[in-house]
């Protein structure tokens, strides 16, 4: 899409200096917390409803807790975007976020949410469009976002504004409550990945999760960075125990069949893992590392957490079949600012 298909047409331009303006957090967020629950509620996790809560006890604190709070994450996302709001009332009625991921100049939009009583008014779209100008003056690479798979109007409302589909990822738990299955009879040689193995690792992921179909999950890119043996703070202090494990081609052994990464976290209730299966053995090697997973995090008395391919289908039924529920679909988009 080209910058003057993103400027607005005369009559979007009035619309603009009477409802759309840049946040002002300390002055918007009590509102933007509201909005969000409002918007996003039926799907918010804990985590969500947690930053919702800490959200509105910033917006009523002083500036030693906002200082404290700039240095977060959660609360820096916020700090860029825009927000809309009505003429008649004066009250906050759509937001939007935009932040840096982080690598690569690849931008964010987030919480893009409209009051239930202001939609199809074309609000979003004059927030939208906003917020990829801005993305222009950042001279940004790219922009990303998540989508409900389910939610039609925002897909084609993006597709109209230039984002193109990347990929769907289904996020899959299994409560820890749950017993774990027995092993299987015959299960393959399932070992720990060595550190000098990581390019093999690297190599399966850009033929399995390619930076063009959305990378290994949400803003987590196939590249070395995400592969290469690391050590935090957390794992050396026993707050994080991370581990990789493999299945090695028995005729071939620098040839990796499958992956499996587990990621163990102090006081977490689930055991993130994410799951590699070279083509040629999909449909075969799901089962017996699911069930190595499930009995791995079940030592621990945890539940699996995983975010994996939507279109994948064997792994789809290996986590129907193993107890797994779908917790949310989302559709990974990007955006990118046309060549000058």
């Amino acid at each position: 899409m080209s910058a003057a298909a993103l400027s607005p047409n005369k009559s979007q331009a009035q619309a603009r200096t009477v409802g759309l303006r840049p946040v002002r957090l300390r002055q918007d967020l009590g509102a933007v917390a509201d909005l969000i629950e409002l918007a996003f509620g039926p799907t918010m996790d804990a985590g969500g409803r947690a930053a919702v809560r800490e959200m509105r006890t910033l917006s009523r604190s002083g500036p030693i807790l906002w200082f404290i709070a700039g240095l977060d994450s959660a609360v820096q996302a916020l700090m860029r975007g825009f927000v809309w709001i009505d003429p008649n009332t004066g009250r906050l009625i759509g937001n939007v976020s935009i932040y840096p991921a982080g690598y690569d100049n690849l931008w964010v939009i987030a919480n893009v949410a409209v009051h239930p009583d202001f939609r199809r008014r074309g609000i979003a779209e004059e927030m939208m469009r906003a917020s990829l100008d801005f993305a222009n003056e950042q001279k940004a690479s790219a922009v990303t976002l998540q989508v409900e798979a389910d939610n039609d109007s925002a897909q084609r409302l993006y597709q109209k504004l230039g984002f193109s589909t990347l990929r769907g990822f289904t996020r899959w738990r299994r409560h820890p409550y749950i017993d774990p299955p027995p092993p299987l009879t015959q299960m393959p040689n399932i070992t720990y990945l060595t550190s000098r193995e990581w390019r093999a690792e690297l190599a399966l992921a850009e033929q399995l999760r390619p930076d063009s179909r959305g990378g290994m999950t949400w803003l987590h890119p196939t590249q070395p960075r995400e592969f290469r043996p690391t050590f935090s703070f957390g794992q050396i202090f026993g707050m994080r125990r991370l581990e990789r494990w493999v299945v090695r081609d028995p005729q071939n052994d620098q040839h990796l069949l499958a992956t499996l990464r587990t990621d163990s976290r102090f006081g977490s209730t689930y055991t993130r893992t994410d799951l590699l299966v070279a083509p040629e053995y999909q449909g075969e090697l799901e089962w017996p590392l699911l069930n190595f997973a499930i009995r791995y995090a079940s030592d621990q008395r945890r539940g699996l957490l995983i975010e994996h391919p939507s279109d994948d289908e064997n792994a789809t039924l290996a986590f129907d079949e193993n107890r797994f529920e779908p917790v949310r679909r989302l559709i990974h988009m990007l955006w990118t600012p046309a060549q000058k």
